[in-house]
Order: C-alpha cells, then structure tokens, then sequence
C-alpha cells in the first residue's frame, strides 16, 4: 500500500511557498516522479478551468438564470456553463454590476490544473480525465490505452481517475483538494471522503516499489484525514455510528426525503410549509425542514427537501401509506396543480 501524507496549503499559502495550487510536498513529489520516469494521477473532483468568475472591484458573481447556482468557467471553450442545466454564455469580460473589467477567477478545476502543469513541467505529457474529455465515443478508453502505455506522463482528472484503474508505474498519486469533500453537507460526507480518497490513493499501491499519496488540506488534522492516513477504517466506522446513532440517522432510522417543487416560489413556500406541519403532526419529531438545499432553484423549478426519519420497528410500509395520503391531499388543494412532490426512500 501506498504512504500517505497530509499537505497542509494554509501554512503553505501563509509562508508564500505554494507554486500555482501546488503545495511544496505535491510539486516535489512530481517532480521526483518525473525526474524517475514514473507516472502521476492528480485528483480534483470539479471540473472546467474555475469553479466561478467574479468582480474584483464589487464582488459581482455571474449565476446561470434558470438555476440558483454560479456558472463554471470553461478555458478551452471561452463559455461560462451551468453545471445543473447546461445553459451557456461567452464568457464576460466586464461587470454587469458596475462595469469594471478586473473580472478575476476563483478556485480551480481540472483544467487550471492541467493548464499549470504545462506551465510548470513544460517537458511532461499532460492529459485530463473529466467528462469534457470523455464524451466522444472511445475518448475514455483511449486515455486509458495511452496513460497504461506510457503516453502520459501526468493524468489530471475528476473521480473518473480514482476506480478500477491499476498503473503499474504510478508513484504519486495528489489530492488537490480534500476540503471540497470534507465539507459537502450531507451526512454521509465524512463516508464518502474517506472512500474516494482511499480509491484515489489504491491508484498508486505497487508491487514493487511503495507508492505515495500527498493530500492537499487545511485541516490536516481532520479526524477523517488521519483515518484515512492510519489505513483506520475501523476507528472511522466507530466514530460514525455512533453520531447517526445520536441524530437518528441510517442505518439505525430509515430516512425518507420529500422533494417539492414549483415554479413559484411563494406556492412552494405554502405547500412545503403545510405537508411538514402534517407530517410533524403524525411523526413528531423525526421531522427536518422544509429547507431549501444546496441549489434552491434548478430550471426554474424551485425547491424545498422534508426528512423524515423512521425507527427501524417494521412500520416502514404503514409510514409510506401515511406519507402518500399527506402528500395527494396536499396536491389536490386548489392552486396546488402545479406542484411536483416525490419521496426518495434511503436516498444517496
């Protein structure tokens, strides 16, 4: 197995040693790879070249107007391209706020790394593994063809590059950013941090020679990190159940998310507001919400999420009926025809 290592880009970004979004431990280990002829899969679950574009004088963030969410900008293809409905503009040049041109990128993607790569190590074979550059047909396949017989030196990708791929010359494997893992909100995200960045981290266990992992992090002493550093899934796995345990999430309850949609958001607030009062009424406290998620507004839609959470006591089909009888009487009220409401039993 591979040894893995935090890097801490707080300290490094502090100390003014960071190189583009490289840490000192990532960008040395490159270069050792490079240097040995070996192979480098860097990992960054977002893709385009910035997350969002912004105004450096008012702060302005350009957003898609069908979703509640910012556009992500697109290098390669000059557009800014909303994520959730694929709606796409050119890409702006001057504030629509206050007219300015110092519009300025903020995070990165998959292509300012693959972008920095080329500046840094101008003599290595660079490609990038996202869903741009796998929508032709056979494209994934052939990366993987030309990464497995030495093409490239350097694999730049999304969570495409962390599953079922075994490189025997990989030396390094890099996290660019496990922050955006760890901070998802979801109750699972601890769980799910520490399965991708074990799956990344498989990427480069070798026969021969040990592997290594560098983690880019702020929270280099986040308890999950260390799991993952400690191979500890036991210690990670105790520590978990026993939170859902308290909170009364799966798998000790059952969980039941009620997604409301419409495409007025005063309606949605009304109907979201009278099935939670309903089902608080029937399942007292098990009930959370109505809240809006992440992304409020997705196609002009506007939502709201309910959970509900269910002791395991076998009930489960009696809860269901009742859930479906609150829910059909709130859509056949008057001026509730246009409402979307769908139960997700144990959602993902």
């Amino acid at each position: 197995m591979p040894g893995l290592v935090t890097a801490n880009t707080q300290e490094a970004y502090k100390r003014k040693l960071m190189r583009s979004v490289f840490t000192p431990e990532l960008f040395g280990g490159i270069t050792d790879a490079l240097a040995n002829k070996e192979q480098v899969i860097l990992f960054q679950n977002r893709r385009g070249f910035a997350p969002y574009i912004q105004c450096g004088k008012c702060g302005w963030i350009p957003k898609c107007k069908y979703c509640d969410v910012s556009k992500t900008y697109h290098k390669n293809q000059s557009r800014l391209i909303c994520h959730y409905c694929g709606h796409t503009t050119s890409l702006i040049t001057k504030c629509e706020e206050c007219g300015s041109d110092e519009i300025k990128t903020r995070g990165f993607g998959t292509e300012k790394i693959e972008d920095e790569i080329q500046l840094l190590f101008p003599e290595a074979r660079v490609a990038r593994m996202d869903l741009d550059t796998t929508r032709a047909k056979k494209a994934y396949e052939q990366l993987i063809y030309q990464f497995e017989n030495r093409k490239i030196d350097i694999l730049v990708g999304t969570q495409m590059v962390t599953k079922g791929l075994d490189f025997d010359h990989v030396s390094v494997v890099g996290v660019l950013n496990a922050d955006n893992l760890l901070n998802y909100p979801d109750f699972r995200s601890y769980e799910r941090s520490f399965q991708m960045i074990m799956q990344v981290s498989g990427r480069a266990g070798r026969k021969n020679k040990r592997g290594k992992v560098i983690i880019q992090t702020s929270q280099p002493n986040h308890p999950v990190l260390q799991d993952v550093i400690a191979y500890d899934y036991i210690r990670l796995f105790n520590r978990q159940m026993a939170e859902r345990k308290l909170f009364r999430y799966p798998p000790y309850y059952r969980l039941i998310k009620i997604v409301v949609k419409h495409q007025n958001r005063d309606r949605l607030d009304l109907a979201a507001s009278h099935l939670a009062t309903a089902f608080k009424t029937h399942f007292n406290r098990n009930v959370l919400g109505p809240e809006y998620p992440v992304v409020g507004r997705i196609q002009m839609w506007f939502q709201k999420e309910i959970l509900i959470k269910l002791p395991r006591d076998g009930k489960i089909q009696e809860a269901k009926t009742k859930i479906m009888e609150i829910i059909n009487r709130t859509k056949s009220q008057p001026n509730n025809s246009q409402l979307i409401v769908y139960a997700d039993v144990d959602p993902m």
